[in-house]
């Protein structure tokens, strides 16, 4: 696997990976739109501005390139987003992986889907595992549901050799500014109230982002083909608590730097996702909430 294609190769977790593919003497060759999410470009990639949605295009650099490999983070990402509009999740989270499916069933070479634990639901008790029915539950989750029945379907009729990865929510350096977590910073930077919805209890699970691209790597190399694998170090926490512990850390007070707003709509309340399979290809220990918290907050800080 020496020449590897990643698309949004610029975005958050895209960009992590590409550095953590190139460490290890791959060949990274990048596809991006360069939107307003893909601002993290790194200087080892050669990035080629375009829509994977833009099949031709797409095969013809995989051709031209050597591409073993397709790792797609291309999407958008943001629930509140989908919420306002719905045509451009379509197009990314749809209809572009069926753009690099085609690609990969015309030159035979796999893809690995990024995907994200939304598309289970909500869950009140235990843990979704990777067997676990998809319910998605918002716009986002729905589109990124549907992409993963496409590459089912692609392997199953075409033999398009594929892995699956789901992810809990990502949080680190490089994050854009509408998340969560860069929000709690860009809040306290200007001297606004940070945002909150509800009553803050909803629950998610906490993956610093440069583990997660660690594991994507493993999982990539290591793990069985044509399988799908939840990436989760087990770290749930509410959204209050998350808040609360970057005011610690900050030495600020709760209740001079928090505004409790109106909850989003279809707002799912807890997601939690097992990792028993993951941890079978994982060697190293995933870095603490905390210390994680505070390196990011230094990035923000610059």
């Amino acid at each position: 696997m020496n020449n590897v294609l990643i698309t949004g190769c610029a975005g958050f977790i895209g960009s992590h990976t590409a550095d953590v593919f190139h460490k290890n003497g791959h060949n990274v060759i990048g596809v991006d739109k360069l939107t307003y999410a893909g601002k993290n470009l790194p200087d080892h990639v050669t990035n080629h501005k375009a829509d994977i949605c833009e099949t031709v295009f797409i095969r013809d650099l995989c051709q031209h390139s050597g591409v073993d490999c397709i790792v797609n983070f291309a999407a958008e990402s943001h629930v509140d987003n989908s919420i306002k509009g719905s045509n451009a999740f379509i197009s990314s989270n749809v209809q572009g992986v069926k753009s690099l499916l085609e690609v990969c069933k015309q030159l035979d070479i796999p893809l690995i889907h990024i995907s994200t634990d939304e598309v289970y639901g909500p869950i009140q008790k235990g843990s979704f595992d990777e067997e676990s029915k998809l319910n998605p539950q918002n716009y986002y989750s729905a589109t990124k549901a549907a992409a993963e029945h496409l590459v089912a379907a692609y392997h199953n009729t075409f033999d398009v050799q594929y892995l699956m990865v789901r992810m809990g929510n990502n949080y680190g350096p490089r994050q854009h500014k509408e998340k969560f977590i860069p929000t709690i910073l860009n809040s306290l930077q200007n001297s606004q109230k940070i945002p909150l919805y509800g009553d803050g209890k909803n629950i998610r699970d906490w993956v610093y982002v440069k583990d997660a691209a660690r594991a994507i790597y493993s999982l990539t190399t290591q793990a069985d083909p044509n399988q799908t694998y939840n990436l989760s170090f087990k770290d749930e926490r509410e959204n209050v608590e998350v808040i609360k512990i970057i005011l610690d850390e900050l030495n600020l007070p709760f209740d001079d730097h928090v505004a409790f707003v109106e909850d989003r709509l279809g707002h799912d309340f807890r997601y939690s996702i097992t990792n028993d399979k993951m941890m079978r290809f994982i060697d190293f220990n995933p870095t603490d909430f905390i210390t994680g918290i505070m390196e990011t907050i230094q990035y923000y800080k610059k």
